[in-house]
């Protein structure tokens, strides 16, 4: 409903400079409120809470929330519809999304009318403001596109029940949507990166929006194509982690600033970077974001799980929720003025870490930091065999300069250590899917032979 959106622009820009106090007051009200809805409503938490004898009226501020324990995707996906979606908010008076499937394979997600209108307001106009752009600034958002095969059965064999959420889009914004879709435009992510820049050129965006990875293909087209005709104001990257070396070539290719995101589909909401660029701002208005190291919470500048409790998704409530994902808060706030808390680093998925035969762990975002920080290195992969073995392959092109194996080895053993053994090969991108990992751990996704490929037989 386009009043309630424009209503909620307003609050989330009003909220984002309230001081630490104030918001904490907030996310304290909202937080007791969600415990005894989903409570009361979701039998998944209300069976979570018994199993340690709590009752909503125990959870009173965000230092009482460690005593409900985590939920992991998996609880929350096998209890959709009957457990995890609360009681009174049947499917088809939800919208739809889906989560991307990079960790674990795709998961419905069901949003209440109320909260697709604050995501729609922190979407399109308080996150858009904060990168110095105008909500009527053009973008393009580069997307995957629908849930695998598997989970679009399980979805029909769900809504063969008689369930049939709508979908996103028009449902928040109403006529206003019609006018907001010339300014709008979703892309699909392909394996030809051609089709997508020529859709860039026509649209002629101020932002694009895209995957990290597949930001760095089309700016690697530009280059080996020439095109002059690219000029955004901005460029944003989510859905993985973005290194330094990356930012950097992004940022000379697309001669702007390029910024990051930390948000996921499931909670809807997360972290993002303002002008300054001093850390990720995190939507402490929408949700609690805990850093969790050996079941305690992790002190600032600590590395530990990313761990999230929505506050306003009543239809599919989401408290203690493990994210699996890797960051580390910050001890101050950003000097634009926001009251909103700082996460300092996302340093990537949790089944995506290196994981030492020293019990070291070494997280993707240092991985990708070093390699590809490396001079001549574009697109690779690294995939840990074992504990003690890392191969690397270097996905090159015709024209990419050479990149001396030995200095590579040598960046990589500096946070490996030397008693792993590191394997370096050079292929080519035949084959090579859109939907990629350029950190892979062969200890955690044994069973998902889709995010690695068959590579040469010899080292170099």
């Amino acid at each position: 409903m386009i009043s309630r959106v424009l209503r909620y622009c307003y609050e989330l820009s009003r909220n984002q400079w309230l001081k630490p106090g104030e918001l904490r007051k907030l996310q304290e009200k909202r937080l007791r409120a969600i415990v005894r809805h989903a409570y009361g409503k979701a039998q998944l938490y209300h069976s979570k809470l018994n199993s340690v004898g709590l009752k909503p009226e125990d959870i009173r501020t965000i230092e009482d929330l460690k005593k409900i324990p985590f939920v992991t995707k998996q609880e929350v996906r096998d209890g959709i519809p009957g457990r995890s979606i609360a009681k009174g908010y049947g499917l088809e008076n939800c919208v739809q999304a889906s989560t991307s499937g990079t960790s674990g394979g795709p998961m419905p997600v069901f949003y209440d009318r109320r909260f697709l209108d604050y995501s729609v307001a922190n979407w399109y106009f308080r996150k858009i403001v904060a990168i110095g752009l105008s909500p009527l600034d053009k973008m393009v958002s580069i997307e995957y596109g629908t849930p695998e095969p598997s989970d679009v059965n399980r979805e029909k064999t769900m809504m063969s029940r008689g369930a049939k959420p709508k979908p996103m889009g028009r449902v928040a914004l109403g006529p206003a949507a019609s006018m907001l879709s010339r300014l709008r435009k979703r892309i699909r992510i392909t394996d030809n990166a051609e089709e997508v820049l020529a859709e860039i050129v026509k649209f002629q965006p101020k932002l694009i929006d895209g995957n990290t990875s597949y930001l760095r293909v089309v700016a690697e087209t530009i280059i080996d194509k020439g095109v002059k005709e690219v000029h955004p104001k901005a460029v944003r990257g989510d859905g993985e982690v973005l290194d330094g070396p990356t930012r950097k070539f992004l940022e000379n290719v697309f001669e702007c600033d390029v910024f990051d995101e930390y948000s996921a589909w499931d909670f809807g909401h997360g972290a993002w970077e303002c002008v300054r660029r001093e850390g990720y701002h995190i939507d402490a208005d929408l949700l609690i974001m805990e850093i969790i190291r050996d079941g305690e919470p992790a002190a600032p500048g600590e590395q530990g799980e990313i761990v999230v409790t929505g506050l306003l998704n009543y239809a599919m409530p989401l408290i203690r929720y493990k994210v699996g994902d890797v960051g580390i808060l910050g001890e101050d706030v950003c000097s634009c003025g926001r009251g909103l808390p700082i996460l300092k680093s996302v340093e990537g998925r949790m089944v995506d870490c290196f994981r030492l035969s020293n019990g070291r762990i070494v997280t993707p975002k240092t991985i990708m930091t070093t390699i590809q920080d490396c001079p001549g290195v574009s697109r690779y992969q690294a995939v840990q065999e074992g504990t003690n073995k890392v191969t690397i392959e270097l996905m090159r092109r015709k024209d990419d300069p050479e990149v001396s194996v030995e200095e590579l080895v040598a960046r990589c053993r500096g946070i490996l250590g030397d008693d792993v053994k590191i394997e370096v090969f050079k292929g080519d991108r035949k084959n090579l899917k859109a939907k990629f990992r350029p950190v892979v751990s062969k200890l955690t996704v044994s069973g998902e032979t889709r995010w690695t490929r068959a590579r040469s037989n010899k080292p170099v």
